[in-house]
C-alpha cells in the first residue's frame, strides 16, 4: 500500500524541484517551489504525528483562511490519512486549527487549546495569543525537514465540506476532473482570485494542481489588480475575470 498524496508530492519535487508550485499574493508575496512545498508539508506532517499524536482516521477541525497555509495543512493531513472537517466542530475533532482571525470563534465553540497558524510571510510566531492557544509556528519549526510517510489507504476519509464526505481517492478524482474541465496543461499557471464560489474548488485546486500537473497555482487574497498579476506572474488560465 502506498501513500497517494505524499507520493505525488515527492514526485513533483524530484522532477521539478526548483519550479514554482504555489504563489500566494496577499499582504506580501510568498512563493513555494516544489521543494519548499514538500519541506513545509514534511515539517507539519511530522508535528501532526509526533507532537499532536494524530493517526490515520483522526480528524482536524479546519478553520483556515484563504492562504497558502491551507494547502500545506491539507497535504500534511492527507499524507497522514487524517481528515479535515471544514468549519468542523472542535468537540468531535482530535485537533482544531485556525487562523488568527478565527481564534475567538473556535474558543466560543468550545475549543480550549486551538492551534493557531501564523499568516506572516516568513511564518514568524504570533504575538499576543490568548491563554491556552498553541502557536503552530513554534512547534513546526522544530521538526526535521525530512518525513517518513507510512502507507495510507486511498479510501481513508480526507475531507468533510458542506455536508459531503470525500476519501483520498475521491478527492484525487475530483481534482483531475476539474483540471480537465479547466483545460489545464503541463505549462499552465492557474490564477484563483479569492476563495472560489465553489468551496470544494478552494480546497482542491491550490494543493492538487501542482501535484497532478507540471503547472502551478497563483492564489490571490485582497484587492490586487488582476491584470497586473496575469502579466507579471505568467498566468495562462484564471478562475475569475481580471
Amino acid at each position: 500500500m502506498a501513500n497517494p498524496v505524499w507520493d505525488l508530492l515527492t514526485k513533483r519535487r524530484r522532477n521539478f524541484g526548483a519550479a514554482p508550485a504555489l504563489t500566494y499574493l496577499g499582504a506580501a508575496r510568498t512563493e513555494l517551489s516544489s521543494t519548499s512545498l514538500e519541506n513545509a508539508v514534511a515539517k507539519l506532517a511530522g508535528a501532526l504525528r509526533e507532537e499532536w499524536s494524530l493517526e490515520p482516521g483522526d480528524q482536524i477541525a479546519a478553520h483556515l483562511p484563504w492562504h497558502w497555509q491551507r494547502s500545506v495543512w491539507s497535504l500534511a493531513a492527507w499524507s497522514q490519512g487524517v481528515s479535515l472537517a471544514v468549519e468542523g466542530a472542535p468537540a468531535t475533532a482530535a485537533l482544531t486549527v485556525c487562523g488568527p482571525a478565527e481564534v475567538a470563534k473556535v474558543i466560543e465553540e468550545g475549543c480550549d487549546a486551538p492551534v493557531v497558524v501564523s499568516l506572516h510571510p516568513f511564518g514568524l510566531p504570533i504575538a499576543d495569543l490568548p491563554a491556552g492557544c498553541i502557536d503552530a509556528a513554534s512547534i513546526i519549526r522544530l521538526q526535521p525537514d525530512s518525513f517518513y510517510a507510512e502507507p495510507v489507504s486511498d479510501t481513508e476519509q480526507a475531507l468533510q465540506i458542506n455536508g459531503q464526505e470525500y476519501c483520498i481517492r475521491e478527492l484525487l478524482a475530483q481534482a483531475r476532473e476539474r483540471i480537465a474541465q479547466l483545460g489545464l496543461g503541463p505549462s499552465d499557471r492557474l490564477m484563483i482570485s479569492m476563495p472560489p464560489s465553489d468551496d470544494l474548488d478552494g480546497w482542491l485546486l491550490p494543493p492538487f494542481v501542482p501535484l497532478l500537473e507540471v503547472g502551478s497555482v497563483v492564489v490571490i487574497d485582497g484587492n490586487i489588480d488582476r491584470s497586473s498579476v496575469i502579466a507579471q506572474e505568467g498566468v495562462t488560465i484564471s478562475l475569475a475575470e481580471p
